[in-house]
Parts: C-alpha cells; structure tokens; sequence
C-alpha cells in the first residue's frame, strides 16, 4: 500500500511539475497558485483514500450547524 501512495504522490507531483512551469512561462502566476494548491489537496485527499482512511462527508458541517435548529423546531 505504501508502494501505491508513493507511485500515486510522485505522479501527481510530477504532472504537477510540469503543467505549473507550462504556467508560469505564460505568466499565469495566480493560475499556478491555484492548480498547485488543487493538486496538493487532491493530492493528499487521494492518498488517504488509497489508504482507507474513513474521511467524513463535506455534509458533516452543515449537520453540525443545522441539526440542533431543526430539533428546537420539532419540540413542542
């Protein structure tokens, strides 16, 4: 497993490489920022799954700020 995330990480750090200078020679310097910044979370996110780690739901927040409301409602 650890073979996979290492292949996984240097792939995307590779591609990363090269599509980041392809930008930065057109001075698309906020481009750059913004597709490194992508692929590093896409990069860590991907590598926690190729681990089975149980990541919880982007819902989780939205439950945590919506669910005491809707119990206050539905109390008589």
């Amino acid at each position: 497993m650890i073979v996979q995330i290492a292949g996984y990480v240097l792939l995307l750090a590779g591609w990363s490489f090269v599509r980041i200078q392809s930008l930065l020679s057109k001075q698309r310097n906020k481009e750059a920022a913004v597709y490194g910044g992508l692929m590093g979370a896409a990069s860590i996110i991907g590598s926690l799954l190729i681990a089975r780690v149980d990541l919880p739901g982007f819902a989780v927040p939205f439950k945590i700020i919506f669910e005491p409301i809707g119990k206050m409602l539905s109390e008589p």
